[in-house]
């Protein structure tokens, strides 16, 4: 199974979204490598929008058991009177996966390793799959956590991809768990994604940029 998880970020509004699915369902619909690939269990892809978009993207997107809708994040507080929080508990019924501890977040909201701690065992409280993105072997990674997204800080939103060699590397110094899936998210694209998409040490992809675009996603997804 390969993953192919777009990241959309604080991009769009109901009117973008709406817009981006429509065109992902035509462009779906006219390939057949693409469904194929769903279809035989060797494709999934997640589409994490920012919060208020993911009720209007789930009811629109392109009915298929190995397309699934994620959040970008979520609280570290279970529920209550938390102000602008949106927890595990609240998303449980719209999402099947939730990004956490991606390097954004890290750097512009200051979140440590304890506090992603406490959002992964939310998630899994409540049978969400968290996506843990890491930069480098000094982040930690919960036990239990199955889906590991390896993302160098330098690569991201920047068009400078990581070597391929360099991310085996790094994959070798994180050490991942044996059964876990590790991804590689870092400016990846339709035209850079074959070097990575051969390797058998890679799994899957966390898209930024280039999924904001269904044309490039699909891209991405049709060179898997």
């Amino acid at each position: 199974m390969k993953y192919l998880i777009a990241n959309w970020k604080s991009t769009k509004s109901i009117k973008d979204a709406l817009s981006w699915v429509k065109e992902f369902n035509q462009l779906l619909i006219n390939n057949k490598q693409i469904v194929d690939k769903l279809n035989s269990d060797y494709l999934k892809i997640i589409i994490c929008p920012s919060y208020h978009l993911i009720t209007s993207v789930k009811e629109k997107i392109y009915k298929h058991k190995n397309i699934h809708l994620g959040s970008q994040d979520c609280s570290f507080f279970e529920q209550g009177n938390y102000t602008g929080e949106v927890s595990a508990q609240n998303i449980k019924d719209i999402v099947d996966y939730s990004i956490v501890g991606h390097s954004e977040r890290r750097k512009y909201l200051k979140e440590t390793d304890n506090v992603i701690d406490q959002k992964i065992s939310l998630l899994k409280d409540y049978s969400i799959e968290p996506i843990l993105c890491v930069r480098d072997e000094k982040d930690q990674i919960p036990h239990g956590v199955n889906l590991i997204a390896y993302e160098p800080v330098y690569a991201i939103g920047t068009g400078k991809n990581e070597n391929i060699n360099d991310v085996i590397s790094s994959k070798i110094k994180i050490s991942p768990d044996k059964g876990c899936v590790f991804i590689y998210g870092g400016s990846v694209n339709p035209e850079n994604i074959s070097q990575y998409s051969k390797s058998t040490e890679i799994q899957g992809f966390l898209v930024g940029n280039a999924s904001k675009d269904p044309k490039s996603f699909l891209g991405i997804a049709s060179k898997l």
